[in-house]
């Protein structure tokens, strides 16, 4: 009777045992998933930006530097237009209120250390958000950290708002041009949904908003695949993008096409190679032109080898608006560039 009745404590303390534990484990994930959902959002227009810098490294000349950097103009572009709008608080003015912005960057001089340092964060206080951290010794060794890695650290706010509105753009986008991208290439894309006019011919895409201002547009283009051919070389790009707009968007008279702007036998582009998602990509930026046609503007295309296929495939999105700013427009053509994605077969 002793026996069977220890046995029974034993079977219910076990069963507590458990309990306790599934209770437990509930419990973590529970306060796993409320630690995730926390967060608020942030806060801040598109590429707006804090800068928390010391007041001794503002009115130094590394504060014109910073500016330099923030400030500066967006490549690519016709006109000087800054790469973000910059806010400025002393580190003791940022307080609760700033804690949730989207973007901010922390500039300070930290005697203790041995050398200066970069590091970045994401969804510290909000979500989505970026903080990047610009620590240094002294004066001299924070400026050359802060020029050395100029475009990194521009790089780690741009990416984040190019990621932020290409989700956006997959929420909503015009199905017609993700169907005949699919069709044409295998190739799915997200363009704005205002860009309903479309042309189609073989192996090119063409898509547009077809406005007189702030007018988007979207091209697809591939060729194949050289092994031989010097990618770092931006004219190789170039020659292939020239030939495949002098084909496809030709102007109202015979001698009219769309091109690249040269001066003096030279492309006004720039081409740096750069991982995006894991994928090598060719990254170009410049100014288009219509030849003989007085009009033209900024364009961004991004070129990456489809080595299943043995082909290079180049999207590229350009604008036309004289008589207004272009660096969100050019920045939302460039999200939609970020959206391309092969086709499962």
């Amino acid at each position: 009777m002793i026996v069977l009745f220890n046995l029974l404590m034993m079977k219910k303390n076990c069963i507590t045992l458990l309990f306790l534990l599934l209770l437990a484990v509930l419990t973590g994930c529970c306060e796993e998933k409320k630690a995730k959902t926390v967060l608020p959002p942030s806060k801040g227009i598109p590429y707006e930006l804090l800068l928390v810098v010391d007041r001794t490294v503002w009115e130094s000349p590394v504060g014109d530097s910073l500016q330099a950097v923030l400030k500066g103009s967006v490549p690519g572009l016709p006109q000087h237009e800054p790469m973000f709008k910059m806010l400025r608080v002393f580190p003791e003015n940022y307080v609760q209120m700033y804690t949730t912005m989207r973007n901010t960057m922390f500039v300070e001089i930290d005697s203790t250390m041995d050398k200066p340092r970069l590091a970045v964060a994401y969804d510290v206080k909000a979500r989505p958000q970026v903080f990047v951290s610009l620590k240094a010794p002294d004066l001299n060794s924070l400026e050359y950290l802060l020029m050395k890695r100029r475009q990194e650290i521009v790089d780690y706010f741009v990416e984040s708002e190019l990621k932020l509105e290409a989700e956006r753009l997959k929420k909503r986008y015009h199905r017609d041009t993700e169907q005949a991208a699919q069709k044409v290439f295998g190739y799915r894309i997200c363009v704005p949904d205002e860009m309903r006019s479309m042309k189609q011919r073989e192996q090119f895409l063409w898509a547009s908003t077809e406005l007189n201002e702030k007018d988007l547009n979207l091209v697809m283009y591939t060729f194949p695949f050289d092994p031989n051919a010097d990618f770092a070389d931006v004219t190789y790009w170039i020659g292939k993008r020239d030939s495949a707009l002098k084909k496809n968007i030709p102007g109202s008279r015979p001698d009219q096409w769309m091109t690249t702007t040269w001066e003096e036998d030279i492309p006004i582009v720039s081409l740096r190679e750069r991982s995006l998602d894991n994928r090598q990509v060719w990254e170009t930026r410049g100014l288009w032109e219509l030849r003989h046609g007085g009009i033209g503007g900024p364009f961004v295309s991004l070129g990456r080898i489809d080595t299943a296929d043995n082909r290079v495939i180049v999207c590229e999105g350009f604008v036309y608006s004289p008589r207004t700013d272009k660096r969100d427009l050019m920045r939302r053509m460039e999200a939609a560039l970020r959206t391309l994605e092969k086709i499962k077969k």
